[in-house]
């Protein structure tokens, strides 16, 4: 028993000693490993702090002193600035539109051309191409009387993608100049149609000004016609738009006309669309 107690006190002693290295060595190695994370630490703090400075130094260094800066868009600059959703905000973003409006056409430099933001007083000469080529257009196509031949032109148009971009502008301008005109016959108290009344009583197209900016000038680079727009384009062309809309089928809704009244003399055009956002052209 006294051997077999020897050998048990052998091995535990062995692993008590290896224990004791083992947990020394650990505890050494976590102090290295806090110690070096703090020094770390404090040198992505200190670098921090210096690589900020230099920035602020080198911005003060090279930055003009202006008294004046350059221009910005101011629809922009306070839609930036006046984020919130109070009475005073609302109306600071409110009143450079009314501001605009009352200065004669100025505000038309505010058109987009779809992704093309901002251009400044070269948009009167832009919208002018545009308005020139669908007149063109527009008359060479009324010239046509062969069905087939009438087709092979739609395809040679639309395959040119620069060419039905410019229409596509000439056509929003012509609703835009609609919505003026509808506009200031309401202000001298004249009888409008009723799709007007409804698009002027929203905040958002109150005047010609914001449903240029609110609606229009997305049309093409991040939305397309709403069907408020579809009444409006049908009114302006004085063309009756038949639209067969699929998932309204067998109901009072499945097909719409814009404008809801058209004169009987106005050309009908028929459309299919799935989701009111994507449209089809039927061939009967």
């Amino acid at each position: 028993s006294d051997q077999v107690h020897s050998w048990t006190l052998v091995p535990s002693q062995a692993l008590d000693t290896a224990w004791r290295i083992a947990k020394g060595s650990v505890m050494m190695a976590v102090s290295l490993l806090v110690a070096t994370l703090c020094y770390f630490r404090r040198l992505h703090f200190y670098l921090g702090h210096r690589l900020k400075w230099w920035i602020g130094y080198l911005q003060r260094k090279f930055k003009r002193n202006l008294s004046v800066e350059a221009e910005v868009d101011l629809l922009s600059y306070c839609a930036r600035e006046w984020k919130g959703e109070t009475p005073h905000a609302k109306l600071m973003r409110k009143l450079p539109e009314k501001l605009l409006f009352s200065q004669g056409c100025n505000w038309i430099q505010q058109y987009s051309f779809g992704p093309e933001k901002y251009t400044g007083s070269n948009v009167f000469g832009k919208l002018r191409k545009c308005v020139e080529l669908l007149k063109t257009q527009w008359t060479e196509f009324s010239s046509i009387k062969d069905y087939h031949k009438r087709g092979s032109m739609c395809n040679i148009l639309f395959s040119d993608a620069i060419l039905e971009y410019k229409l596509y502008e000439a056509l929003k301008f012509i609703m835009l100049y609609q919505v003026t005109e509808v506009y200031e016959q309401m202000k001298t108290n004249k009888i409008i149609p009723s799709l007007f009344r409804l698009l002027f009583s929203r905040e958002t197209s109150a005047d010609p000004l914001s449903f240029m900016m609110n609606h229009l000038n997305s049309v093409g680079d991040t939305c397309g016609l709403e069907q408020i727009d579809m009444f409006i384009l049908g009114y302006s062309l004085e063309v009756k738009i038949k639209v067969l809309r699929l998932f309204r089928f067998n109901s009072r809704d499945f097909a719409v006309c814009y404008p809801e009244e058209p004169l009987r003399e106005w050309p009908e055009i028929s459309l299919l669309t799935e989701d009111d956002r994507h449209y089809h052209i039927p061939v009967f």
